[in-house]
């Protein structure tokens, strides 16, 4: 019984996606979640008690995996992992519903929070948790020595930032994973040199890697 009652709970966060990715959170109808997910509307209160509910189950699991993709594999070093971290969510934001829904309901959010944010999102939603993260890969990187002892200090570090976080938007506007990988792949090539010191760009893989960094 609890194993069916999860995999209905999990239709609901799937459908629920699909209608706030398409339609936004003011868009969306439980009805046609309920009708989307094949239970009724019944069944739907029953694990949400509302519209507001199920967006932030929504938004909970794409943060969990916007954590996951953030984390750098095994025997790969923290820039390379930030690197392979903005190749993955070119990838997931072609195919994962649940991660695109996500950040349009963090752009939202003033419409269903309440005013208030999910624990440990801080501002901005999803991308403040993506902004986050990268901003640890950061810190790690330089902790370990990867990054020039000035490496254009916080100004350099922040456009890092600021171009992870436009991954999505420039993906919203209708770019292509193809296309926007190409891009990224450009624009790592000319923030390397400012950020690592010399002799050490033909260290670091600047296109996607075989097997992306996932949840």
């Amino acid at each position: 019984m609890q194993e069916r009652s999860e995999r209905t709970r999990g239709r609901l966060v799937e459908a629920g996606a699909v209608q706030f990715d398409r339609s936004g959170y003011a868009g969306a109808t439980l009805g046609g979640i309920a009708g989307a997910a094949g239970v009724t509307k019944g069944a739907l209160y029953f694990h949400f008690a509302s519209k507001e509910e199920l967006a932030r189950a929504v938004v909970e699991r794409a943060e969990a995996a916007v954590r996951g993709g953030c984390t750098a594999g095994a025997g790969v070093s923290p820039l390379q992992g930030l690197i392979d971290a903005g190749f993955w969510l070119v990838r997931v934001l072609e195919s994962d519903v649940v991660v695109r829904a996500g950040f349009r309901l963090g752009r939202e959010e003033e419409l269903w929070s309440g005013g208030a944010t999910l624990a440990g999102s801080g501002v901005g939603g999803l991308h403040g948790v993506w902004a986050q993260m990268v901003r640890e890969l950061l810190a790690s990187a330089r902790r370990t020595g990867e990054l020039r002892a000035r490496s254009g200090g916080v100004g350099v570090e922040s456009l890092a930032v600021a171009a992870a976080c436009g991954l999505e938007v420039v993906h919203g506007s209708g770019c292509g994973g193809e296309e926007l990988a190409r891009r990224l792949g450009a624009l790592w090539e000319w923030l390397l040199p400012c950020l690592v010191p010399p002799g050490a760009v033909g260290g670091y893989r600047t296109s996607a890697p075989q097997s992306t960094p996932g949840p």
